[in-house]
């Protein structure tokens, strides 16, 4: 597989072989006992970029994250179709067994929030132990701060967008999670101070529990990304209307459009790009693997988009299930040249033998499973018309398929 195409989309199944291997190539990371997560849970991290993946990677292994009685296909499904999103950490890949389930992502080298913030704290008390008459006068006007006010302010708005995106997915196959978790630790930084939301599996899906539970869960995501917001900010002298202006957010959405008012009415950018060109890899901005195709910049953006999403056709291909979304312009869905507004017709071929003709109509039933409604593939999943022997003629059933797919929303014909 070529290098652009380490990722394809979906988070790749490791055999027990190739993960030993990537194991050897990492080095523990030991927690604070403080911020220990609860489960069985052990973080890897790999000292040099890994082969095929070309950076470096985290392999964080907890106990299976599933319950209930699923099949395999159903667990190996739900391990494969993670969210894809610039404020969510990707999961690229995964190895299992009966106890853990271990997840590959890449590693982002600014920490985690926590750390970041626990160092404002260390500076502080240690300023407060001093004796008063020795401080220097200008560290007594200001506690110190490892973060500018907007830093802080872009990066709440970051994880904001990310809850969002789990909360209400754009039009899309995928259905709302919630996230269960929401809170400093799992929040990571990158070179250039994007954050990005940990994310393994939801703590319930729409549908899966009922109504009013999952409305009980996503109200607590809100009411945990509030709390972390004031942890966040206690240091901050600009606190005071953000936090008062929370309070009375209900939903996400509630909350976004607070952040975006502040950070337009201080001008402030709502990404960072990478600023090393000529040092840093180049790298798709959604799953930090594969590099970024630069046609798909003309892709439809809104006009005034300044800094437009670099992203790979990886992590486009899934569009079904995870809808590109834009960091800079948040344009609802990018959409992919290859099968969005796309429909296709199948046609059988026939013979004097039943049999062959069977075989003629298994192997479109295969192309169409395979190829044409795989989402990492062409993706063409409403608009799929099926053409074989029947009572029907041929030139009818090929009058009423074009009929089919002959309206605005289909812009290609896959023949």
């Amino acid at each position: 597989m070529d290098e652009h195409l380490a990722f394809n989309g979906k988070a790749g199944k490791l055999d027990e072989r190739v993960f030993s291997k990537l194991k050897l190539l990492c080095r523990p990371v030991k927690a604070r006992q403080d911020n220990a997560q609860q489960g069985n849970e052990t973080t890897l991290v790999s000292q040099d970029d890994v082969p095929f993946y070309n950076t470096r990677l985290v392999l964080h292994t907890v106990e299976k994250p599933w319950t209930g009685d699923l099949s395999e296909e159903e667990i190996e499904n739900n391990l494969e179709q993670i969210i894809l999103h610039y404020a969510i950490v990707p999961q690229v890949a995964y190895y299992r067994n009966e106890q853990t389930v271990s997840f590959v992502a890449p590693y982002f080298g600014g920490g985690t929030l926590d750390e970041v913030i626990q160092k404002e704290r260390d500076k502080t008390a240690a300023i407060e132990t001093e004796i008063p008459s020795d401080r220097k006068p200008e560290i007594a006007l200001e506690r110190p701060q490892t973060l500018e006010w907007k830093d802080k302010l872009r990066i709440l708005y970051q994880i904001c967008r990310a809850i969002e995106y789990l909360h209400q997915p754009p039009k899309c196959e995928r259905k709302p999670v919630s996230h269960g978790n929401i809170c400093m630790q799992n929040v990571l930084l990158d070179e250039q101070k994007n954050a990005r939301l940990l994310f393994f599996t939801p703590k319930s899906v729409e549908g899966g529990v009922g109504e009013e539970q999952f409305q009980e869960d996503k109200n607590k995501d809100v009411q945990a990304f509030i709390e972390m917001t004031h942890d966040f900010l206690k240091q901050s002298r600009k606190k005071t209307d953000v936090l008062a202006r929370k309070q009375t957010a209900v939903t996400m959405t509630d909350i976004k459009k607070e952040l975006e008012s502040g950070l337009r009415g201080e001008g402030i950018n709502w990404w960072t790009p990478s600023q090393d060109v000529g040092k840093t890899k180049d790298k798709c901005e959604i799953c930090c693997i594969n590099k970024p195709e630069k046609t798909f910049q003309k892709l439809t953006h809104d006009r005034l988009c300044g800094s437009k999403i670099q992203m790979c056709v990886g992590c486009l291909w899934n569009w079904q299930y995870n809808p590109v979304k834009c960091h800079t312009c948040d344009q609802d869905k990018i959409r992919s040249p290859v099968g969005d507004c796309w429909g296709a017709i199948i046609i059988a071929g026939t013979d004097e033998k039943q049999e062959i003709t069977k075989s003629f109509e298994d192997d479109i039933e295969k192309l169409k499973d395979r190829v044409i409604t795989k989402a990492t593939l062409m993706g063409v999943r409403n608009n799929v018309v099926t053409v074989k022997k029947s009572n029907t003629t041929y030139g009818e059933q090929l009058e009423k398929a074009f009929n089919n797919v002959d309206t605005p929303e289909i812009t290609t014909i896959v023949l």
